[in-house]
């Protein structure tokens, strides 16, 4: 049998080597200027050209630490982001394990590909009968309005992933469960999920990504700091400042970026397990 982990010609393995390295300074050039600017003075970005700042100054981070609407907007989107990803991960798990373990026929695949067409509505377009429908409930600048649809719009996807983890779960051992007097929520907890975990800790990341960046829905549906979150305020800073001080909006970019970024290194391991997982099954 042939190896497939590496190319077997010195040309491809430099296309390979060419490719990756396009790719990595694609990604992280846009990043490492945000970074950069956050670190220089204001006149410095539009009179230097520069790449790395002359005199390095935190003075663009004091700004935004002394902002009340950044600590607001960043409590606002802690508590929603959070809040709705572990309502859409307990709702997945649950969806997920019912579909793994008793759907069965033609119709399983039928109502999976109905769960995953959302996904495929573009969220723009749920911008207007979704405000209608907040409105009607008076639930307009709240955050239940926005845990509700980010809880929602998590669902589809979350399920889908989860299917295969659960579907690898021996049912032997449920059945072994059973018979000693388990209960199906005490399997459920003690068998079904840490074994399909890192499929778990996928979505609950994933998840929390997409609540903790989503924008169209908090611009439709906040109208005051009440429950505004990171990206928004990130968006309206830009016009409170008068002259564009891009010291101060690359800083707020920066604070805006590391927190997911952090919690996704710290579940990286159980992220990439996932996907090797997925590309073996």
């Amino acid at each position: 049998m042939e190896r497939l982990d590496r190319p077997r010609t010195p040309l491809a393995r430099v296309g390979l080597v060419l490719g990756i390295v396009l790719f990595v300074v694609w990604v992280l050039l846009p990043l490492s200027w945000v970074f950069i600017s956050s670190f220089k003075e204001q006149l410095e970005i539009y009179t230097s050209r520069r790449f790395f700042p002359v005199s390095p100054s935190l003075a663009a981070y004091r700004q935004i630490f002394a902002l009340r609407q950044f600590w607001t907007s960043l409590t606002n989107s802690v508590f929603i982001s959070l809040t709705s990803t572990l309502l859409a991960v307990s709702l997945c798990v649950l969806a997920a394990y019912g579909f793994a373990r008793y759907a069965r026929g033609w119709w399983k695949h039928l109502l999976l590909l109905m769960i995953l067409l959302p996904r495929v509505v573009p969220r723009i377009s749920l911008v207007v009968p979704l405000y209608d429908a907040v409105v009607a409930a008076g639930l307009l600048n709240t955050h239940t309005s926005l845990i509700i649809t980010y809880t929602a719009t998590a669902i589809p996807l979350g399920t889908w992933i989860l299917i295969g983890f659960f579907e690898l779960v021996p049912r032997e051992l449920e059945e072994c469960a059973a018979i000693d007097g388990a209960s199906i929520a005490r399997i459920i907890w003690r068998i079904a999920i840490p074994l399909a975990w890192p499929g778990i800790m996928t979505v609950f990341v994933l998840t929390l990504r997409e609540g903790w960046n989503e924008f169209p829905f908090v611009m439709a549906f906040t109208t005051g700091m009440g429950a505004r979150t990171l990206p928004y305020q990130l968006f309206l800073l830009k016009d409170s400042l008068g002259i564009q001080d891009w010291s101060v909006i690359s800083a707020f970019t920066v604070l805006t970026i590391v927190p997911i970024l952090v919690v996704y290194l710290f579940f990286q391991r159980h992220v990439v397990a996932s996907i090797v997982s997925g590309a073996l099954k």
